[in-house]
C-alpha cells in the first residue's frame, strides 16, 4: 500500500500534494467541498479540481453529494507527509480555519463535524450533546439507506468525546463492540478497527483499569503494524507506558517509552516523496 500511494503522491501536482496532506489533519471522516477550500485557502473551483485529481488517482473517494473522503491507509500516510513537509505554522492555520468554519455552522458542514470541532476546541460537554444527534442521525438514515460504516464512526466519535468529557462507563460501553463491527463490514475497515482499539484502550485507561487496557492497545498495535502507520502504533505505546506507570512496572514503562521514541523518529526521517510536478 505504501508503495502504490508514494507513486500516486510523486505524480501529484504540489497544491493537489499540499490539499491532500492537509485533508489528513482535519477531525472529520469527510469533508465538502467548501470546508476543504477553507483548509487549504483556495477558491472552490480550484480546490473541486484538486480533490478530483485525488479521486481519480485513488487518493480521495467521492462520496457524493459533494463530499470526498480519504482511505484509511491514505489518511496514514498524508498525515506522516504533513508532518515531515508542511510547516507548523501553517498546518495549525489550516486547522484553525477548518475549525472556524465548522463551529459556524456554514453551508455543507454536518452535526459531526461541528461536534468533532468543538471536541477540538475542548467544548467537551458541547461536543458531547452535539455528537449525540449526530449518531441519532446517522442511525435514522442508516434506517433507510443501510449505511452502517457511518452509525461506527459516528459511535467511535461519540465515544472519543465521551470519554474526553469523563463519562468512561458510557464510553467504554459505546466504544467496546466497535472493533469487531468494523472488521465484520462487507469491506471490513482495519483503520477503523484499529483506531476503535485505541480509544477503548484510552477510555480503560481514564477509568485507571491499566491491565484491560494494556490488551486493547496490543490488540491496536498488531493493527497499525498492518497498516504500516508508526505514528498510530507511537501512541498505541505511550498509552502501554502509562498503562505500565499505573501498575507501577518501570521496566514496562521504559520500554514502551523507548518503542514510542524510535518510532517517532522514524516518522521524522522518512523517505522524501515529494510531488514535483506542476504549478503551485
Amino acid at each position: 500500500m505504501r508503495a502504490n500511494f508514494d507513486d500516486s503522491y510523486r505524480a501529484l501536482d504540489p497544491a493537489a500534494a499540499r490539499l491532500l496532506r492537509l485533508l489528513a489533519l482535519q477531525p472529520a471522516d469527510g469533508i465538502g467541498l467548501p470546508a476543504a477550500a477553507v483548509l487549504v485557502d483556495r477558491p472552490e473551483d480550484e480546490t473541486l479540481e484538486r480533490l478530483r485529481t485525488l479521486a481519480d488517482r485513488g487518493l480521495a473517494d467521492d462520496a457524493g453529494g459533494g463530499r470526498f473522503t480519504l482511505p484509511g491507509p491514505v489518511r496514514v500516510r498524508a498525515a506522516e507527509l504533513a508532518e515531515t513537509t508542511d510547516d507548523p505554522d501553517e498546518r495549525d492555520a489550516a486547522l484553525r480555519r477548518v475549525l472556524d468554519h465548522y463551529l459556524t455552522g456554514a453551508p455543507g458542514t454536518g452535526l459531526a463535524e461541528q461536534g468533532l470541532a468543538l471536541l477540538e476546541r475542548e467544548r467537551r460537554a458541547e461536543a458531547v450533546e452535539t455528537l449525540e444527534e449526530a449518531l441519532r442521525n446517522a442511525e435514522r438514515d442508516a434506517d433507510r439507506d443501510g449505511g452502517h460504516r457511518a452509525v461506527l464512526l459516528a459511535r467511535y466519535d461519540l465515544g472519543r468525546a465521551l470519554t474526553a468529557a469523563g463519562d468512561l462507563d458510557r464510553a467504554m460501553e459505546l466504544l467496546g463492540p466497535l472493533p469487531e463491527e468494523f472488521a465484520a463490514l462487507p469491506e471490513p475497515d482495519e483503520y477503523g478497527r484499529g483506531r476503535a482499539l485505541l480509544g477503548l484502550g484510552e477510555a480503560y485507561l481514564r477509568a485507571r483499569r491499566p491491565v484491560a487496557a494494556v490488551n486493547f492497545f496490543g490488540q491496536a498495535l498488531e493493527a497499525m503494524r498492518a497498516l504500516d502507520a508508526p505514528d498510530l502504533q507511537a501512541d498505541a505505546y505511550a498509552h502501554l507506558a502509562e498503562a505500565a506507570r499505573q501498575r507501577g512496572d518501570r521496566t514496562a514503562e521504559t520500554t514502551a517509552l523507548e518503542a514510542e521514541a524510535e518510532l517517532r523518529a522514524r516518522t521524522g526521517g522518512g523517505e522524501d516523496v515529494s510531488a514535483s510536478r506542476g504549478p503551485s
